[in-house]
């Protein structure tokens, strides 16, 4: 009888759960694709010999500095229980207990917004250009603001594109900026002989250093552990609106290439190719090292 019993029929294995860190990943790969052509050729002429002083760098870096500044605006007035949604309304429980986690979900020393103020200073000091925002760039910071107030999650897809930017491409990116010799960044006199290794964290580029003897190691494990929570705290659609997100941000750093490239071209401010400064070391090569420090795994 034994010959004539049904084969059970094989319960097919559980889905692979995937976080929302790899989600992003995956989701982003075709806008990385169209940073990544942006960057060829273009990170050498940012620097000597091609450039005198560090101005060109300045303009890239303001643009790339107020994408921090729009969002963590709002993180900070969550931190400090400024947000609407800090206030507990029953009718919106999941929504605070969100904001109450995005609330401890950065490290200290994590936010940007103080050392690139910082590094557009000095390099204002330098070269006497006031580094304003454009009409593109206050759109792009109130759209950004307006997502994240909106809808606070999202705030997970900004920290994670990027910081982790920072985070995995950060070293070499500063380690090119550091090369320069004596008079193209604006150095204090008594530090003009300041060893390679102290020439690192020098104001110009100290958004790329961290404090503490880890440079930045510890806070990234940190907020790598503390992200692990969203796991379950986030509903399908969140996690679905998270990576809807971190794909808009890419777009925006790609409109924001073409939009300097105009203004370059239309206002004359220095040749087409000089640009590669503007982008190569300060956005796009930052996010190229992101995308291959998150999707080594995916070749």
């Amino acid at each position: 009888m034994a010959d004539h019993l049904p084969t059970p029929t094989r319960t097919p294995p559980p889905p692979a759960i995937t976080n929302i860190s790899t989600e992003i990943n995956v989701a982003t790969r075709k806008q990385h694709t169209e940073l990544n052509r942006l960057i060829i050729d273009r990170l050498p002429l940012g620097l000597p010999p091609h450039a005198s002083d560090p101005a060109l760098l300045g303009r890239g870096l303001a643009a790339f500095a107020r994408i921090f500044f729009a969002f963590e605006s709002v993180w900070k007035d969550i931190e400090d229980g400024k947000h609407a949604l800090n206030r507990l309304d029953p009718s919106q429980a999941h929504k605070y207990d969100v904001v109450s986690f995005l609330s401890f979900l950065r490290p200290a020393g994590m936010s940007r917004s103080e050392r690139l103020r910082l590094d557009l200073g000095h390099i204002n000091q330098k070269t006497g250009i006031d580094f304003r925002p454009t009409k593109y760039d206050e759109v792009l910071m109130t759209s950004i603001r307006a997502r994240v107030n909106a809808e606070p999650h999202a705030l997970i897809a900004h920290a994670w594109v990027m910081y982790m930017a920072i985070f995995s491409g950060g070293r070499w990116i500063r380690q090119q900026l550091s090369s320069p010799g004596p008079g193209f960044w604006p150095l204090p006199p008594q530090t003009e002989k300041t060893d390679i290794e102290d020439r690192l964290h020098m104001p110009g580029f100290s958004f790329l250093s961290f404090d503490g003897t880890q440079d930045g190691e510890d806070i990234k494990a940190d907020f790598k552990s503390r992200l692990e929570e969203a796991e379950e705290l986030l509903t399908a659609n969140e996690r679905e609106e998270v990576v809807q997100a971190a794909q808009a941000l890419f777009e925006e750093c790609i409109d924001l290439v073409k939009d300097i490239d105009r203004r370059i071209v239309t206002q004359s401010f220095v040749p087409l190719l000089g640009i590669a400064a503007l982008l190569a070391a300060l956005l796009v090569m930052l996010l190229g090292f992101y995308w291959y420090d998150n999707h080594a795994y995916l070749a």
